[in-house]
């Protein structure tokens, strides 16, 4: 583990107000990872936050057989690789941070006998909210993403925003937010966690696809509990209740979000723990995959 420090950002919340004092990036040694670590440094500095840099290292396993009790120079040779090379790449990371104006640490996780993904989720458990970035018409490097998108949105306990790594520069604070509501308790807790970059929004839209009238909502006040319990947090919010049509939900609430030109969707992670890289699907994998702005995920 490698540990680098910067100056201090000079503005951020004041304490005992909303805000991320710890940010997880999760970098995979590829080039959408700069995304990853520009915008959890825009985040870091407007909150006065420091970034742990997570650095995932699977390590392969000797084979059980009859000399398993004899050390296999090759994979000795081969952990040696894969360490020196984590090296370096730690070493890059350490002098672009302070670059960045952050505060931060990069830690390699070795991971020999827990999956990749749930030892990243485990150091993530440390912090308040996971940065990682989406690859660019990179479809095995993407798949790679998901897959510990999946695992940090299941295992981790915290938030996690996707951020796509063709955007330049994302808009991060969030100055315009789409909220996709449903009422799900994953909807509720990633309402709740964003509650920092809601409050200092200019707009907050909330907008709900073919929502259904129950005994706590009836139709035509759709939305409007919701209004009023973020507007006692200081957030004012504008609903917006769409028709599917036929559509993909996920493509309504996109299309939403251009018409209110968002820089962030804030939405509910669905999936199931068993299974992970499959089952974290529907409109949270589509979501993951088509979106051109941040997104929020919580579950």
């Amino acid at each position: 583990m490698s540990t680098t420090t910067a100056s201090k950002p000079s503005t951020a919340p004041a304490l005992g107000q909303p805000a991320y004092r710890d940010i997880a990036v999760a970098v995979m040694d590829m080039p959408a990872d700069g995304a990853a670590l520009a915008a959890a440094a825009a985040l870091a500095r407007n909150h006065g936050a420091e970034l742990d840099v997570l650095q995932v290292l699977p390590m392969p396993l000797p084979a059980v057989d009859a000399w398993a009790l004899i050390p296999d120079p090759s994979l000795t040779e081969r952990y040696s690789e894969l360490r020196a090379a984590a090296a370096k790449h730690t070493t890059e990371l350490e002098r672009r941070l302070p670059t960045l104006g952050v505060q931060g640490r990069v830690q390699v996780l070795e991971a020999f006998y827990e999956s990749p993904t749930s030892v990243l989720a485990a150091a993530a458990r440390r912090t308040d909210i996971s940065v990682l970035a989406r690859p660019v018409n990179a479809p095995a490097s993407t798949a790679r993403v998901h897959a510990q998108f999946a695992g940090l949105l299941l295992e981790s306990g915290r938030p996690v925003i996707v951020v796509p790594a063709e955007l330049d520069t994302p808009c991060l604070p969030p100055r315009h937010v789409t909220i996709a509501w449903a009422d799900t308790s994953e909807s509720a807790r990633a309402v709740h966690d964003a509650l920092p970059l809601l409050r200092t929004a200019e707009s907050v839209d909330v907008v709900m696809v073919d929502p259904v009238a129950s005994q706590l909502e009836e139709a035509g006040a759709f939305g409007d509990t919701l209004a009023a319990h973020l507007k006692r947090h200081g957030v004012n919010t504008r609903l917006h209740v769409e028709k599917s049509r036929g559509r993909h939900v996920s493509r309504v609430i996109l299309d939403r979000a251009s018409r209110s030109r968002a820089h962030l969707i804030v939405a509910g992670g669905y999936g199931h723990s068993r299974l992970r890289e499959w089952v974290v699907g529907g409109t949270t994998r589509a979501l993951f995959h088509d979106s051109p702005v941040p997104l929020f995920f919580s579950h």
